[in-house]
């Protein structure tokens, strides 16, 4: 097989499919054996792709380029994602018999080869057998024969985790579910731009978060007393992102003051307006870079044409100690929902961007899941006659949009005047 083998093979399929637009008939048999071809077809080219980069690796094409091997697929045309399996298979494989008979046919896909050797890895990790022993073949064998049997990428990892467990060495070592140094933990962004994670635990590292997050996620109820509408899942990624935030606190140089947590870089560029990014995961909306804003520092820099800063102005921090410790005095707690005040950041009524002041009167106390229902979920929040926060709820919670008290202060009756204010 050579490079111009493979060319003529693509153009041909190219050509096929090109001359009616159809790649079979409109008959229901037709169809299913078509959509077998084209999956066997695409595991024969995940696997001669994997091959292809273990092979580049290993005689140092990338590295003459001045690159790397996953830089290298990512620029031919493949995903970052689709590179690293890539290259996790191709350097797998060939030790890995029983897979590689059925990766090269293209009876499995590439998702159940690329499980099986993470499983294979996960319980040679774990068990401390080399690849290649009695004990691993058999466990690359087991999780080959499910997968030809149909299950699935995620199935055979579950399957792996348990060949781990059983089959770890009983010994005086530290069992694998209580060893801190296989802890793993990995994230990526998603297609809608949202971050998804994953992480492998030592049972008291898990046991910690997990009391955590349930401290912190049980329910509360809404200010007029009604249950909390948040699913479970909701609640305790509510209790996560607070835990973040409470972490940062802690680990801040002023943290007694609870010092800001987020620092909002403003970009002024000379020839156009860019959207707000985060330094992570990108583009963000205004409603989210307001939000981001509200309990933060400013650090003004100004961009020429070219995206080069021209000027940069010394970080200016929004709730400071002192007014901080005045909104802490007044509020005593999240004014939505009682959330300690150790919790909770410093909200702008009326918005820094839209010019709003930074000073007892436009500031309260919202915990991270309130403040993100103000921000994006309708809730408003008002200065009453009285110098005190008070919330709005949504039209679709409460038709007559009727001001509360703040949380601190429930035991009080309605003001009127807040009405009127609110009006």
């Amino acid at each position: 097989m050579d490079a111009e083998m493979l060319t003529e093979v693509g153009d041909q399929l190219v050509d096929a499919f090109a001359a009616d637009g159809r790649a079979a008939g409109d008959v229901d048999a037709d169809i299913v054996a078509a959509i077998g071809g084209a999956v066997r077809l695409r595991a024969v080219t995940d696997h001669l792709l994997a091959v292809l980069a273990a092979q580049a690796e290993r005689v140092g094409v990338a590295k003459r380029s001045g690159m790397t091997t996953r830089e290298l697929l990512v620029a031919n045309g493949m995903a970052p994602v689709a590179a690293d399996r890539c290259l996790r298979v191709g350097r797998a494989v060939d030790a890995l018999a029983s897979l590689y008979r059925y990766s090269s046919n293209g009876f499995l896909s590439g998702e159940h080869v690329d499980a099986v050797v993470r499983g294979v890895a996960h319980v040679s990790t774990r068990t401390k057998q080399p690849v290649g022993s009695e004990a691993i073949t058999t466990v690359e064998s087991t999780l080959v024969g499910r997968a030809i049997s149909g299950a699935s990428p995620a199935e055979l990892m579950a399957l792996a985790r348990a060949a781990a467990i059983a089959t770890a060495p009983d010994d005086d070592g530290i069992p694998a579910a209580e060893d801190a140094t296989l802890n793993e933990m990995g994230w990526r962004q998603g297609d809608d731009g949202r971050l998804q994670g994953s992480f492998d635990l030592d049972v008291l590292t898990g046991e910690r978060l997990i009391c955590a997050v349930d401290t912190a996620s049980r329910p509360r109820p809404l200010p007029d007393g009604t249950p909390d509408p948040r699913s479970a899942g909701r609640r305790r990624a509510d209790a996560f992102g607070q835990l973040l935030e409470c972490a940062a606190r802690a680990a801040a140089d002023d943290a007694a003051v609870r010092a800001p947590r987020t620092e909002v870089v403003v970009t002024v560029p000379v020839a156009d307006r860019s959207t707000a990014r985060l330094g992570w995961l990108g583009s963000i909306s205004d409603r989210a870079a307001t939000l981001a804003g509200c309990d933060a520092g400013i650090t003004r820099v100004d961009l020429d044409q070219h995206g080069v800063p021209t000027a940069i102005s010394a970080t200016r921090r929004l709730f400071t100690g002192a007014v901080r410790k005045a909104i802490i005095v007044r509020d005593q707690c999240c004014v939505k929902c009682g959330a300690p005040a150790s919790w909770a950041d410093c909200h702008h009524i009326i918005h820094h961007a839209d010019g709003g002041p930074t000073i007892l009167d436009n500031g309260c106390l919202l915990c991270r899941s309130c403040h993100t229902a103000v921000h994006h979920q309708g809730w408003e929040v008002i200065l009453g006659h009285d110098r005190h926060p008070w919330l709005i709820p949504p039209a679709t919670l409460d038709p007559r949009r009727q001001p509360q008290p703040a949380h601190n202060r429930r035991t009080m009756r309605l003001d009127p005047h807040v009405v009127g204010a609110a009006a």
